[in-house]
C-alpha cells in the first residue's frame, strides 16, 4: 500500500471532497508521547525504528480495507481516508487504536507501550470546502488528545465546536485591525480597602473594544478569538504598552493590576518586551501587579513558577493570584506561589451571604493570606451585606460594582 506524502494527501482529500463526499470519512491519527521518549532514552535512530513499526501496523491494518488511502502528514501523524460510513469509520478506528494499545514494542531490550489517539469527520457536502473539513478533523483530534490516550473523537459538520470555531475566525480580522489601529481601550476598575485603611490606590486595568458607533464594549468573543488562534499574548503586550503610555502622561501615586493569560506565561520574550517597554515610558514597576490565575498557575506549574519569578525579581513588580477557589484550585500550591495577593473568585461573593460553604473558603483563604503574609482581594463585592461580610472575615480589599464601577482609563487612539 502507498503511503502519500502530506501534500499528495491533502489534494486527494480535496479531489474527493469536490466529486463524491457521500460515503467518504477522513481520519486522523497521531502517536502519543513514545517517540519523543525513545528519543530521549535510546536517541534518534531507536525512534525511527519504533516509529517504522508502528506505522508498518497501521498500514497493515489500514490496507485491509477497499480503496481506502493512507499519508505521512508529520513525523507522528497520518490522515487515512475510508469509503466507508461514518458509524462502520468509527469501528475501524476504535479497532486500529485497540491494535497500538495492545502493543508492546522492543526496541535494543527496552520496552514501549504505543498508543493511537484519534480524530474522525465525514466529507459531508454541507462543509462546503476542503479547508473546513481538513478543519473538522484537526479539531476532532486536538479534542481526542485532551481528552488522553487511545480516545476517538468524531465531529461532524453541524457540531457547536466547529460553528465557534468558523464564527470566531471571521473575527480575526477586526481583532488584529482593533491592535493595529487602537480600537481597544483601557478601562480601570477600583480596588478598595475595606478597613479604612489609609492604602495606596489601586485599580484592574480591564480592556474594552470600541464599536462603529464609538461605545465601549467588553468584547469576550474577540478574547475569546485571541485565545483560541494563539494571539493573547500580543493582546497582553498592547495592554502592557498602553498602560505604560498612559502612566507616562499621566504620573501617579496608584498600582495598576493586568490581566495575563495562560499561553503567554509560556512566552520568553515576554518578560523582555515588559522591560523595555518600562525603561521606554519611564515607569515605575512597583506600581505594576500582574495578575495570573490560581487554574493557569497550577496547570502550568514550573512556567508559572518561572514567569512569576522573573517579574518579581528582576522586574520587581507586584503579582496577584487570581480567581483562588475555583478551577483545579490546587490549595497545596498557595504557599509555593511567591505573590502579594491571592484574589477571591467572585463566585463566592455572589453565594456568600448564604452558603455556609462560601463563607469558610473565603475565612480559610483570609487565614492562608495573614499566614503566608500575603493579602486579599475579593471580587464582585456587589452590596453593603457583602461587604460588612467580608468585613469581618478579614478581607482587606474589595473590587466590584459596589465599591466603583469600571470607568474609561485610556483611549489610545
Amino acid at each position: 500500500m502507498n503511503l502519500l506524502t502530506r501534500i499528495a494527501f491533502i489534494e486527494e482529500v480535496g479531489r474527493i471532497a469536490e466529486t463524491n463526499r457521500d460515503r467518504y470519512t477522513l481520519l486522523y491519527a497521531e502517536i502519543n508521547h513514545t517517540l519523543q521518549l525513545a528519543s530521549l532514552t535510546q536517541g534518534t535512530a531507536a525512534a525511527e525504528e519504533l516509529f517504522s513499526r508502528i506505522q508498518s501496523l497501521i498500514i497493515g491494518k489500514v490496507a485491509s480495507i477497499a480503496s481506502a488511502r493512507i499519508g505521512k502528514l508529520d513525523r507522528n501523524r497520518f490522515g487515512i481516508l475510508l469509503k466507508l460510513p461514518v458509524q462502520e469509520s468509527m469501528q475501524f478506528a476504535e479497532q486500529l487504536a485497540h491494535l497500538i494499545d495492545q502493543q508492546c514494542i522492543i526496541v535494543a531490550d527496552i520496552a514501549y507501550y504505543p498508543k493511537l489517539i484519534i480524530g474522525v469527520t465525514s466529507l459531508s457536502p454541507e462543509y462546503k470546502t476542503p479547508e473546513r473539513i481538513l478543519a473538522a478533523v484537526d479539531e476532532a483530534l486536538f479534542q481526542a488528545k485532551r481528552a488522553g490516550n487511545s480516545v476517538v473523537k468524531l465531529i461532524e459538520y453541524d457540531d457547536p465546536v466547529l460553528h465557534e470555531y468558523y464564527d470566531l475566525l471571521k473575527l480575526l480580522p477586526e481583532l488584529r485591525e482593533g491592535l493595529t489601529n487602537h480600537a481597544f481601550v483601557l478601562f480601570a476598575q477600583p480596588i478598595s480597602p475595606i478597613n479604612g485603611a489609609d492604602a495606596e490606590k489601586k485599580a484592574e486595568v480591564l480592556l474594552r473594544y470600541k464599536s462603529d458607533q464609538g461605545d465601549s464594549l467588553t468584547q469576550r468573543r474577540l478574547l475569546r478569538a485571541a485565545e483560541l488562534f494563539h494571539i493573547s499574548r500580543e493582546v497582553d503586550l498592547y495592554v502592557v504598552q498602553q498602560l505604560c503610555r498612559y502612566l507616562a502622561e499621566n504620573p501617579q501615586h496608584a498600582v495598576y493590576s493586568l490581566n495575563i493569560s495562560g499561553s503567554t506565561i509560556r512566552y520568553p520574550g515576554f518578560i523582555g518586551k515588559v522591560e523595555q517597554n518600562f525603561r521606554y515610558y519611564g515607569i515605575d514597576s512597583r506600581k505594576i501587579c500582574f495578575e495570573i490565575t490560581e487554574t493557569v498557575a497550577d496547570h502550568d506549574y514550573q512556567n508559572a513558577c518561572e514567569f512569576m519569578r522573573q517579574l518579581k525579581k528582576n522586574l520587581g513588580c507586584l503579582l496577584s493570584l487570581d480567581d483562588i477557589g475555583i478551577g483545579s484550585s490546587n490549595l497545596a500550591n498557595l504557599s509555593k506561589f511567591n505573590v502579594d495577593f491571592f484574589k477571591i473568585d467572585g463566585l463566592f461573593m455572589q453565594n456568600i451571604l448564604k452558603c455556609p460553604y462560601s463563607e469558610l473558603v473565603v475565612s480559610f483563604i483570609c487565614s492562608a493570606a495573614k499566614l503566608f503574609e500575603r493579602e486579599t482581594i475579593a471580587e464582585y463585592v456587589e452590596n453593603a451585606e457583602q461587604l460588612e461580610k467580608l468585613k469581618v472575615l478579614g478581607v482587606d480589599y474589595a473590587q466590584g460594582y459596589y465599591v466603583g464601577k469600571p470607568s474609561l482609563l485610556f483611549d489610545p487612539a
